[in-house]
């Protein structure tokens, strides 16, 4: 479509899918992701999936089902992108040698796009998985994502980065305990608002391990609003992510603009 001045400008439409993986059953969890993905509306451009949404979280069980990425698993992950024509953010475990990272790749019907390895561990990851060391960004038809994992929201340097490379959406995966639910909605529009950006944020459902899930998967826009929410049950939600209102955003709130003047960046 295009504006009043004939201007070209973008719409694209995101979701946010969420479920509670089987632990350690990749088939069924491949399943679960071909099921969601396959009834999204026509013309959803990106979905996110959960934290290891391919293994299910489960720390005494992912470094057994890590593989290098790209592999097999990628490959298995590729191939289902292209079936329901839309790309996909996955989480699983990658191996690369004797070291295990918490990773999330983007996967399009082209192919692998790109892979993120987590950059902050919470709790007992650290005795598993190794650190990842930066940002990844992406192209998209939804425009330049970049990624973060769960914990990752917390740091606001790690979105600034992303900021400074003008990224249009951070796709987030987690796997979000209940009990700490205020802060994952908060914390995703408060990075939202740090781009500006949209945020397209993923979590799990349910209790594997004892471990609460708080779901509410979440699209937030430039200006910190919650453009779509589910609920704690498996579901998806999607919202449009206009270009046009990114940038009047950025315009209104030049923080971008004030860093560089500035010499932050």
């Amino acid at each position: 479509m295009t504006d009043d001045s004939g201007t070209e400008t973008r719409t694209a439409h995101v979701a946010a899918c969420q479920f509670e993986p089987t632990i350690g059953d990749v088939d069924a969890n491949l399943a679960a992701v071909r099921d969601l993905a396959g009834d999204l509306e026509a013309g959803v451009a990106l979905a996110v999936f959960p934290e290891l949404s391919l293994t299910g979280y489960d720390l005494e069980v992912v470094a057994d089902l890590a593989e290098p990425i790209p592999g097999p698993l990628t490959d298995r992950a590729v191939s289902l992108a292209r079936e329901v024509d839309t790309t996909l953010v996955l989480g699983l475990p990658e191996r690369v040698g004797d070291a295990v990272y918490n990773a999330t790749a983007v996967v399009s019907p082209d192919g692998l796009e790109g892979v993120y390895r987590k950059q902050y561990a919470w709790g007992d990851e650290r005795d598993v998985f190794d650190a990842g060391e930066g940002p990844v960004t992406v192209e998209t038809s939804a425009g330049t994502i970049g990624l973060l994992c769960c914990y990752d929201l917390n740091f606001p340097e790690a979105a600034l980065e992303y900021a400074r490379r003008g990224c249009d959406v951070l796709a987030v995966t987690a796997a979000w305990r209940t009990s700490f639910l205020a802060d994952w909605r908060l914390f995703s529009r408060t990075r939202a608002r740090d781009g500006p950006c949209y945020v397209v944020a993923s979590n799990h459902t349910g209790d594997q391990q004892g471990r609460d899930h708080a779901g509410h998967s979440l699209v937030a826009g430039p200006d910190g609003t919650v453009r779509a929410e589910a609920d704690e049950r498996q579901g998806v939600v999607t919202a449009a992510v206009p270009a046009d209102d990114l940038e009047c955003e950025r315009e209104r709130n030049p923080v971008r603009e004030t860093r560089r003047a500035r010499g932050d960046w």
